[in-house]
């Protein structure tokens, strides 16, 4: 009986790992954010690409643009150059099981805010 757990348990833990690496944040989605100046929503249309590259595009009130980032299991990060606020923002996310995204939003190393996202359409 032991060993039926064992095998179960081992047989869990990667099907979890298996899922957890292949999450993808790929897609449209619509960003709820909320930063120390006020909030908003945004759109942004994320690729998942080889060796843990991230591109995309932001359409928001804080700028209009290309995205560059990473991903790593659930984790992600990404960037853009905001005119609004004078300089580079990063968002840095996880994917939950739900397929909603949430983190934090940082400017020049500071937390200035956090989102949450849901998939478009």
């Amino acid at each position: 009986m032991l060993k039926t757990f064992n095998r179960l348990m081992l047989a869990s833990f990667f099907s979890l790992a298996t899922q957890l690496a292949s999450a993808d944040v790929s897609g449209a989605w619509t960003f709820s954010v909320t930063l120390d100046i006020g909030s908003g929503n945004a759109a942004i249309t994320l690729m998942q690409e080889a060796e843990g590259k991230l591109t995309g595009t932001y359409s928001g009130q804080l700028a209009n643009g290309p995205v560059e980032g990473t991903h790593d299991g659930n984790n992600f990060e990404f960037s853009f150059v905001s005119d609004a606020l004078g300089g580079t923002i990063t968002y840095r996310g996880e994917l939950k099981e739900d397929g909603t995204v949430s983190g934090s939003v940082v400017v020049a190393g500071e937390s200035i805010g956090s989102f949450t996202g849901r998939k478009s359409g």
